[in-house]
């Protein structure tokens, strides 16, 4: 059981300190939602007109699920790397269960994640967006929750993958739509039938939603009105967690055939 925590600990360690140390990465992954929320947030609010808030703080929450989403994704990528330079077999031969390393990858994404979300959360007084400590501690916690769901997911496509040019075409056929279609940039109520079915199948949508209730529900003011209740954007996410988990361990214990 010791071993295995150790293994746990030293694994999260590896990926954090991979990422502390490749600054340009943290650059490179938070200039995209810089410049959508800047360019075209500040472009598209020009033309939309919302009763109460912004087109800005409508965008807002679809930002930092952005921000989760392409950093959590990118992140099982690593799964590739260690196969293609050895370290994933050496990994493989040793006493420590395939379940260790697989949650230990899930955690140091999520939390890799998250800390570049928490940045993007300094944006937030600027919008006009009231940060409380109860707001922040609810919007980090849902974040990792959010993060880890798509990280696991990102290890379910490692897993089949062989080389990081096939992993890069996947995930940009996969991942922008779920974007686009999750209700970041525009209301879910206005899409056609068949993108509002697409909508509702999307881990994303309710990613969206969940930030969206933590950051603007109030007692008396209600800004943007949630998709669906928050209980079934939670359950949802949870449910989406739990079944990548368990692909991303059962995709996984197949790399010793």
């Amino acid at each position: 059981m010791k071993s295995e925590l150790r293994a746990f600990i030293a694994i999260n360690n590896r990926e954090i300190l991979k990422f502390i140390r490749q600054k340009s990465r943290l650059v490179t992954d938070l200039s995209r939602p810089v410049i959508w929320l800047l360019f075209v947030g500040f472009g598209i609010s020009t033309m939309v007109k919302i009763k109460s808030g912004s087109y800005m703080q409508f965008i807002f929450p679809g930002i930092l699920v952005m921000t989760v989403l392409f950093r959590s994704i990118f992140s099982s990528i690593s799964i590739i790397w260690d196969r293609e330079f050895g370290v994933l077999k050496e990994i493989l031969v040793s006493p420590i269960s395939r379940k260790t390393f697989v949650l230990a990858k899930i955690t140091s994404g999520g939390i890799v994640s998250t800390f570049q979300a928490i940045i993007m959360l300094a944006f937030a007084p600027f919008l006009g967006i009231k940060l409380t400590a109860g707001v922040i501690a609810l919007t980090v916690l849902s974040l990792f929750l959010i993060s880890s769901a798509i990280t696991a997911f990102g290890i379910v496509i490692a897993s089949r993958m062989t080389s990081f040019e096939g992993f890069n075409s996947i995930i940009n056929l996969i991942v922008q739509p779920m974007f686009f279609v999750s209700g970041a940039l525009y209301p879910i109520k206005r899409f056609p039938l068949f993108l509002k079915v697409l909508a509702y199948i999307n881990p994303i949508t309710y990613s969206v939603d969940l930030l969206k209730y933590i950051l603007f529900y109030d007692k008396n003011v209600r800004l943007f009105i949630p998709e669906t209740p928050v209980f079934i954007d939670f359950i949802f996410i949870l449910l989406f967690l739990v079944l990548m988990v368990f692909l991303s361990n059962y995709f996984f214990e197949r790399e010793d055939n």
